[in-house]
C-alpha cells in the first residue's frame, strides 16, 4: 500500500467490510464520509472515554488493545457501547496485514456487544512496526458510580476497607512471552505447558468481574495492566490517596507465570497483568464469594489504611512497595532488542 491515506477501494473491502459488529446505541458508525461516530445517549447517564496504543508484534496483541480500554471503562462502571480504531501501517505494509487487524479488533468487539464504528487507517514512514490505537466509549450510569476527583484531598472513607482481587498475577505478559517465543520455550517446556499459556490471551476481560463488583457494593475498582501487580496497588492507592497492606503470599499467580519468567529472569508481579482486577470494598469475603460463585477466581489480598505506608508482607517479612518502574514486559523486550519479528499473519 502507498504512503497517506488509504485508498477508498481498499477502506471499503478491507476495513469497513470488516466492522460487523453493532451496537443499537450507535446512529453514526464506520462509513466513507463519516468522520464522526454517533451514540444515542439522551438520559441513560455519561459518555466515558478510554483509550489504548499497542504496537503490534503479534496477532493477539491487537485484542490486548480492545480488551485494555474496554477494562478501562468498565472500572468507572460503564456499560461499553463502541470501539474506534487508528491504525499506522509502516510503509511496505501488505493489505493482507491491515485485513487481519480490522478482523481481529472486530472479533474482539463482537465478543462483548461493542461496534467498531469507525477510526483512522494511514500508511507512514514514520513507524517501524503496526501500531493500533483503540478508543473505547461508554454510558456510565448516572447513579450508583464513585467518580474519584483529582482534586480531593485524602479520603478516609476507604481506609479500611478490603482489597479482593480477581484474576491472575502477569497473566497476559505471559500470554505474550509465550506467543512470541512459542518455539524457544518449547524446547524448554512441554508442548501442552506453552500452549495453555498461550491461551491465557483470552482470559484479559475484566468486563463481568468489575459488573458483579459493583452490584456487590464496590466502592472504587482498579485493572491492573502494564507495571503489573506491583504497578496497580500502586496506582490504587494514589487513586484512594490511602496507604496499603498486602500478604504478598495471597496474590493469585499461575504455575506457568512462575516458570516462563523464571526462565527469561523476569519479576511476574511487574508483568504486563491484564485480566486481574482490584476492588475496593467494605465487605471482601462477601464480594470474593460471589465473584467465585459466578466462576470469576478472587480472594482477599488486604486492605487500605489510614497512612502513606505502602507496606507487602511475605511472612514474618515486612517491606514497602516501590514506585512502579519500567514494565518487566518492555524490559525484557530492551533486552531482547533486534532478535523480534512481526508474526501478523
Amino acid at each position: 500500500m502507498k504512503t497517506g491515506k488509504i485508498s477508498e477501494s481498499i477502506l471499503k473491502r478491507s476495513v469497513l467490510k470488516k466492522c460487523t459488529a453493532k451496537n443499537p446505541q450507535v446512529l453514526q458508525g464506520a462509513g466513507t464520509g463519516n468522520d464522526c461516530a454517533v451514540l444515542d445517549v439522551r438520559e441513560k447517564g455519561c459518555v466515558s472515554c478510554a483509550v489504548h496504543p499497542e504496537i503490534v508484534e503479534d496477532k493477539s496483541m491487537i485484542r490486548y488493545a480492545v480488551e485494555h480500554a474496554l477494562n478501562n471503562l468498565a472500572c468507572s462502571a460503564s456499560a461499553p457501547a463502541a470501539v474506534l480504531v487508528t491504525v499506522l501501517l509502516p510503509e511496505g505494509a501488505e493489505e493482507g496485514l491491515l485485513k487481519t487487524i480490522m478482523e481481529e479488533a472486530d472479533a474482539a468487539c463482537r465478543e462483548h456487544g461493542v461496534q467498531l464504528a469507525g477510526g483512522h487507517t494511514q500508511v507512514t514512514g514514520d513507524v517501524l512496526k503496526p501500531l493500533v490505537a483503540v478508543s473505547a466509549v461508554g454510558i456510565c450510569a448516572a447513579t450508583g458510580n464513585r467518580i474519584v476527583s483529582e482534586t480531593r484531598g485524602r479520603q478516609p472513607e476507604y481506609a479500611g476497607c478490603e482489597i479482593v482481587m480477581t484474576g491472575y498475577t502477569g497473566l497476559e505478559g505471559t500470554a505474550l512471552l509465550a506467543n512470541m517465543r512459542r518455539e524457544e520455550l518449547c524446547t524448554r517446556f512441554p508442548v501442552d505447558f506453552v500452549e495453555q499459556s498461550r491461551k491465557f490471551a483470552k482470559s484479559i476481560s475484566i468486563l463481568k468481574a468489575a459488573e458483579l463488583a459493583w452490584e456487590s457494593g464496590a466502592e472504587l475498582l482498579h485493572d491492573a495492566a502494564q507495571g503489573g501487580i506491583f504497578g496497580a496497588l500502586w496506582e490504587l492507592c494514589e487513586k484512594a490517596r490511602c496507604g496499603m497492606e498486602a500478604d504478598l503470599r495471597r496474590l493469585p499467580i499461575r504455575q506457568e507465570t512462575i516458570e516462563i519468567c523464571e526462565y527469561f529472569g523476569l519479576n511476574p508481579y511487574c508483568l504486563r497483568s491484564a485480566g486481574a482486577l482490584l476492588i475496593v470494598t467494605k465487605n471482601g469475603e462477601e464480594a470474593a464469594g460471589k465473584l467465585r460463585a459466578e466462576g470469576i477466581n478472587a480472594c482477599v489480598i488486604g486492605r487500605l489504611t489510614d497512612s502513606n505506608d505502602r507496606i507487602l508482607i511475605n511472612g514474618e517479612e515486612k517491606r514497602y512497595l516501590e514506585r512502579p518502574a519500567q514494565d518487566e514486559y518492555y524490559r525484557w523486550k530492551d533486552m531482547e532488542h533486534g532478535k523480534d519479528k512481526c508474526c501478523i499473519v
